[in-house]
């Protein structure tokens, strides 16, 4: 893995974990449409005609990255993916296959011999199906956001997508900001907020975007600050009726769906919380958890657990281990230094392997060292994954991303 320096991890605010990759949600992005002003030299007189102009025409916009999906060796008998840009079989989790790489895009399975992978199309968000056999594509739906193409606020039939809008700012520099939903082939403001213009500096355990529906699709979990920087309210929505079932007034660092019906999420003040339709929201564990995920089944969490320390002269500093527990409660596993787990099959978390690193105190105690591991909650062992050359899950400036996608 490549060193990162103090001052690259200043600027970019922390927020890209080397274990996660920060994609970003369904979003039209506000824009200030400053007045340009022009002014022409005039030469002295006697000549009172104005000079030629020497200003230069405007750039032309950034085209955007071309989303891509490399595929080869056919479908695997057990698929997962991870961080969205990997498919990977996990017949043997220990030794995987890499079956399809992604870049900027978006990428789900659809079932054992397809995916669905977002790009762009005559500047449309497009969701596009494979068949992982014949490699024979077409078109599913046209998104309706004007967002990247690695938006993750949608279902794999393109039905359901959840995604914002923005107004003009106010003199205090806040944009309105209404968050749609469109289903049943028809467009629904599911509310309206506000939030200040520009982005902030986050450290790397900050706050989460959360829009993930419910396996069943009955129901959207959202955390405003997907939409709204600052915004501090969990809520949940009835995909039926649009109607909202829960709010919550503090800010969230990761959730998921651990059943249809039952929805867990870390707050960023430390603790794990769940809803249900019936019993609304309860706390379910009281440690430090971060991004938290389930298994398919729903028998088993697992997040980062922020331990913080205190050492002279470098003050506080936070340190991540992974934690597995049984949903209902029970049985619990914690690891050594490791963040970012992601179920790859009902029993088996794959997550990143930390390593100590003092010269970046107090930003960061530790940072993923290149190691991904595969614990077994039937057993409780815990190995290295070892993958073929070049099928490691890493981005293009050498970064591991696993396991979990933030966001």
């Amino acid at each position: 893995m490549q060193r990162v320096g103090n001052t690259a991890l200043l600027v970019l605010g922390m927020v890209v974990m080397a274990c996660c990759v920060v994609a970003p949600t369904a979003r039209t992005s506000p824009a200030l449409s400053p007045t340009a002003t022009q002014g022409s030299e005039l030469t002295p007189i006697p000549q009172p005609e104005p000079t030629p102009s020497t200003s230069q025409p405007p750039e032309p916009a950034p085209t955007p990255d071309v989303a891509s999906v490399k595929c080869s060796g056919g479908p695997g008998a057990t698929m997962t993916i991870v961080s969205g840009q990997f498919i990977y079989d996990v017949a043997d989790p220990i030794n995987p296959r890499l079956v399809c790489r992604g870049a900027n895009t978006y990428v789900r399975l659809l079932d054992g011999n397809a995916i669905a992978y977002t790009t762009v199309a005559a500047d449309h968000l497009v969701i596009v199906r494979r068949d992982l056999t014949t490699g024979a594509e077409s078109r599913i739906a046209d998104l309706r956001a004007a967002s990247p193409p690695y938006s993750a606020s949608w279902t794999s039939d393109g039905s359901l997508e959840v995604y914002a809008t923005y107004g003009a700012a106010d003199v205090n520099l806040r944009v309105p900001v209404q968050v749609h939903l469109w289903s049943n082939g028809a467009d629904h403001v599911l509310y309206t907020t506000d939030g200040p213009i520009g982005g902030g500096v986050e450290g790397r355990w900050g706050a989460l975007p959360i829009v993930k529906f419910s396996p069943d699709h009955a129901y959207i979990a959202i955390f405003d600050s997907t939409f709204a920087l600052y915004g501090s309210n969990v809520r949940i929505f009835s995909v039926a009726d649009r109607l909202q079932t829960f709010v919550n007034g503090t800010a969230a660092s990761g959730g998921t769906w651990v059943a249809n019906d039952h929805f867990a999420w870390a707050t960023v003040s430390g603790s794990l919380m769940q809803w249900t339709p019936t019993g609304g929201a309860k706390l379910l564990r009281s440690e430090h958890w971060y991004g938290p995920t389930s298994s398919s089944d729903g028998l088993w969490l697992a997040g980062t657990l922020l331990t913080e320390t205190y050492t002279e002269p470098t003050g506080y500093s936070t340190k991540p281990s992974v934690v597995i527990a049984r949903a209902g409660g029970g049985q619990t596993f914690t690891t050594g230094l490791g963040s970012g787990p992601e179920f790859v099959t009902s029993t088996v978390v794959w997550y990143a392997e930390e390593r100590l690193q003092p010269e970046m105190l107090p930003f960061s105690a530790t940072w993923p060292n290149g190691t991904i591991h595969a614990f077994n909650v039937t057993n409780g062992s815990d190995q290295i994954v070892n993958f073929r050359v070049g099928e490691e899950p890493k981005v293009g400036n050498g970064n591991t991303v696993c396991c979990t996608t933030r966001g």
